[in-house]
Formats: C-alpha cells, structure tokens, sequence
C-alpha cells in the first residue's frame, strides 16, 4: 500500500464522486453515508496535507509530546479538523471564508453522529451540506493545494483529478451550490462574465491579465478561448450567434462578436477576449474584417491604406 497525504485525500474524494455523481433516484442513502465519511475523511487528509507543506509541526496536536522522529513514523495525535482550519489560516495564511470553516466544522459533526451513534436525518439536508464542503474542497484544491505541489506529483494526480473534475459536474446539489455563490461572487465582473466553453457555465470572467472559469476552474489564453467560444457556437454547446475576427485595438485574432454575459444575457455585445474591450457600432469590412467607423466608412483603415497605395495616392 502506497498512500500518501494527497493522493489519500484524492482517492477518498474520489470515492465520493462515484456515490453521489449518479440520477438522484439511485443515489441510495447507503450511497451518502459512506459519501459523507469519504468526504469528511478527504477534507481532513487534504486541509493536513497543507499543512504538512507548510511545516510538518502544524499536523501535529501537541508538539510537546512528538519529535521529528515520532511524526516520521506516524506515532503522533493530529490536530482536529476544527484545529486544524483555525491553523491553516493564521499560521499558513490561507485565506478561508467564514461558511466554508462552518461548513466542514458542521460535516464533522454529522459524520461524528453517523458513525459513532447512527443517523436520521433527512436526505435534502445531508446533501446540502455535503455539497457546500464539496464545493469548498474543490476550491481549496485549486487554489491552494495544487499550486504547492510539484510537477511530478501533479503529473501522478492528473487521472484522479480528471475523474473528479468530470464527477463533481454531475452532482446535483453541488452545481446549484457553486452557482449561487458563483452568482453573488461574480455580480461585480456581470458585464465580462461569459458563457465557459469547457463546461458550458455562465463563470467564464473575460480579462485583460488572464481569462480563467470560476466553476470549471480553467484558465484561457486569449487566442484559445476565442477559438474554443467560436467552436462551441459552432457544436451547439453556446446557444450565440456569433462570429470572430481581428480586434482593432490589440489586432488580435480574438474579437468575437455576439458574446453574450451574465449582466445581459438577451443584449449580444462585441468584445475582445486578449484586451477585454467591448466596442460600439462595429462594421464588416468587404474583407470579412470587422472595424469601427470613425465617420460613415464603409472599409477598414487597412483596406483604405491598400487602396489608396493601389491608387498612387499617398496616405498623409
């Protein structure tokens, strides 16, 4: 057996995928007990796994009683769950939401009475706040743990990780979790929220630094989300009618007219998903260009340029 911090807290995820990530009529309440002790099992390993990141002395519950030797051979007792939040943030500097430490403090309890002294308890509860600690391991992955790991172990995670990013999508309760807080959190950044072409959510924040989904989560370079938006126009993924073409700010192939956000949904705009801007009043030049007029032309610049070279005419 081979299972270290991670990839434990990984497979112990995964697990929960395979209970939960099915129609809800066979979802069993068998299936969400041992959900629950595979999801309350994966926060812990993985919140400690940061931890030990950090430095080996976090996990530890009482550093009085352990050496480096001790902890080595897994002769120790580990902090809490509760314990173990409250160090993440003030010693680590994780930022953690105040409902998310709830959350996992409230899942804690639950699994506690689930194993120890048995359950009932109705299942809309028991997969709401499974759902929010989901949803909180998700971004926690993402953000925090994932970024401290090195490539070869990120490389040996990939499969897993693939198998629960596609999971989690299948979740019922999980996807209207993450987009209500989606919904609140992004209100702000409405007018630059698109539609994602990997996983077809209304979180794809179109920005000038970097364009990256708040659901999926994935970042995009610029030229690839245009054509990856255009492609799933095309496959009937993004219901827009839309077209791409050069930006005439950046000259980027990656203006895509017919973008629809989350601010407006029903009022198309044009926008450049390398710079972010939206333009007004675009026209299609003869050579399926798009421009904005100054006055009344009926060309782009480049063309009038061409012209007017063709002509022996010199441009002042």
């Amino acid at each position: 057996m081979d299972f270290l911090p991670v990839p434990n807290g990984i497979d112990y995820l995964s697990e929960v995928v395979a209970r939960l990530a099915r129609p809800d009529a066979e979802v069993s309440p068998r299936d969400l007990k041992y959900a629950v002790l595979h999801l309350q099992a994966a926060t812990e390993v993985l919140v400690k796994a940061r931890l030990q990141i950090a430095h080996w002395s976090l996990v530890v519950k009482d550093l009085s009683k352990c050496t480096k030797e001790k902890y080595d051979r897994g002769e120790f007792e580990s902090a809490t769950v509760a314990e173990s939040m409250r160090r993440l943030v003030d010693m680590v500097g994780v930022p953690v939401r105040k409902d998310d430490r709830e959350a996992v403090e409230e899942l804690a309890k639950l699994r506690n009475r689930l194993q120890h002294w048995g359950l009932q308890e109705t299942v809309a509860l028991v997969e709401k706040q499974a759902a929010s600690v989901l949803d909180f391991l998700m971004r926690f992955l993402d953000e925090h743990l994932m970024p401290a790991l090195k490539d070869e172990q990120l490389a040996a995670l990939q499969k897993d990780m693939d198998f629960v990013r596609h999971g989690v999508r299948e979740i019922g309760t999980y996807v209207e979790t993450r987009r209500t807080r989606l919904h609140v959190e992004l209100k702000e950044h409405a007018d630059k929220t698109a539609q994602c072409p990997s996983c077809h959510e209304w979180a794809l924040v179109v920005d000038r630094e970097g364009s990256r989904c708040h659901f999926c989560p994935r970042a995009w370079d610029s030229e690839q989300l245009a054509y990856a938006y255009t492609e799933s126009f095309e496959t009937g993924n993004i219901e827009d009618d839309v077209s791409s073409g050069d930006c005439p700010e950046c000259w980027t192939r990656t203006l895509i007219v017919g973008v629809r956000t989350a601010a407006a949904p029903g009022q198309p705009i044009d926008m450049c998903f390398n710079c972010a801007e939206v333009f007004t009043g675009l026209r299609l030049c003869s050579c399926l260009e798009y421009f904005v007029p100054v006055a009344e032309e009926d060309i782009c610049r480049r063309c009038f340029n061409l012209h007017m070279e063709m002509s022996g005419i010199n441009d002042s």
